[in-house]
């Protein structure tokens, strides 16, 4: 596994270094602009807009949701894979001019505004395969087998789980982004499915107005849709999402563990974001949560974030899964990501414990995903003895 950065915010370390890019992409970018009050005071104006654009319209949306403001949301997203992308694109170019000759024949053969503009189309290409990534569902296939020892008497040999983490749905063309999702999960046949966290980024009354409730609905199985809170349950008011998702046929599991047909328990953790942006109190330990439980039921736990596996493990889970790395969304920020937590992205195994860790079925901000695609897991779980198998 890789080690970890000690004492590091993911939240913290984006915000960081989305004002530092930015603050090095505008001013790079002035040195290229017509000396004049017109050209300059329209590019300080755009340049204002690129930077604080995506709050400002986020907080507009909530205090105001309507299709301009969705629309308002979506453009200022846009300035946060760009200022990535133009930021890599100028210190290519910036190294590329250090070679003999180079300086010389871009002075000879190129206007001052030349490569500017050719980056900027550069990474408007860019944006536009990774809107397309974005939209584009995988379906990763896993074939897991309980251990001896947790399978428990059953005339079931199997269960079929879908797996969907980070929908981040909100306003309008949230709806949309769920009906895409919606879909794949049913195509997936589940027996059951689990939602691992930061299912919506909004508040219930945006939701409501957004009509997604009946398309939380259009998810079901024969055992039942289950979720925890993420974080960003937490930015868009917890308890307001739980009655929402509630209402609307989603199990929200919130420090809790049920029994479902007998044949298993279901586990979900709250979120680490509770305690500065809930109730205050840190989230129960899981062996609590598990304390008036049947041992002899296999359990599947979800958990947000992927940091505490070996909690999961030691409480003798058979399934943890969660989501919020988003593989880093963009590359190569998945670099950065995989050193902040134990697994990152995909599947590992903690003694009997099968961990699946989940990129995620949407986006945070843009719909953008650069070297990746979204995805869902169909993940079947074998309730008979025997060695566990990826495929």
């Amino acid at each position: 596994m890789a080690r970890r950065i000690p004492g590091i915010s993911l939240s913290a370390l984006l915000i960081g270094g989305y004002l530092v890019l930015g603050l090095y992409v505008v001013l790079r970018g002035w040195a290229i602009v017509p000396p004049s009050t017109f050209w300059r005071s329209g590019y300080l104006c755009l340049a204002a807009a690129c930077v604080f654009g995506y709050p400002v319209a986020r907080r507009w949306q909530e205090r105001s949701p309507s299709p301009v403001t969705d629309w308002a949301v979506l453009l200022s997203s846009l300035w946060i894979p760009s200022v990535l992308y133009l930021f890599l694109g100028i210190s290519a170019w910036d190294l590329l001019r250090l070679l003999p000759g180079v300086s010389r024949l871009e002075a000879s053969l190129l206007p001052s505004w030349a490569p500017g503009a050719g980056l900027v189309i550069l990474v408007a290409v860019l944006l536009l395969k990774g809107a397309w990534n974005a939209r584009r569902i995988l379906v990763q296939e896993l074939d897991l087998s309980l251990g001896s020892s947790l399978a428990p008497p059953s005339a079931l040999p199997c269960l079929t789980i879908a797996v969907a983490s980070d929908l981040h749905i909100t306003g309008i063309f949230g709806a949309k982004r769920l009906a895409r999702i919606a879909e794949a999960i049913r195509s997936t046949s589940p027996d059951l499915v689990l939602l691992p966290g930061d299912l919506v980024d909004a508040s219930a009354q945006v939701l409501e107005k957004a009509g997604v409730g009946a398309l939380f609905g259009s998810l079901s199985a024969p055992l039942g849709v289950f979720a925890c809170l993420g974080n960003h349950e937490y930015y868009s008011g917890a308890d307001g999402v739980d009655a929402f998702l509630t209402k609307n046929g989603v199990s929200v599991l919130r420090d809790q563990c049920v029994e479902v047909g007998g044949l298993l328990r279901i586990a979900g953790r709250d979120d680490r974001a509770k305690t500065v942006l809930g109730d205050g109190r840190p989230r129960q330990p899981l062996r609590q949560i598990l304390e008036k439980s049947d041992p002899r039921l296999p359990l599947l736990v979800l958990d947000h974030r992927p940091s505490a596996l070996d909690e999961a493990a030691d409480c003798g889970a058979a399934l943890l899964v969660s989501g919020h790395t988003h593989d880093g969304q963009f590359w190569p920020i998945n670099h950065v990501v995989s050193r902040l937590y134990p697994l990152a992205c995909g599947y590992a195994h903690r003694g009997k414990t099968h961990i699946v860790v989940t990129r995620g079925a949407g986006t945070w901000g843009p719909p953008i995903r650069i070297g990746q695609c979204s995805e869902i897991f169909r993940i079947t779980l074998h309730l008979a003895s025997g060695e566990s198998s990826q495929v």
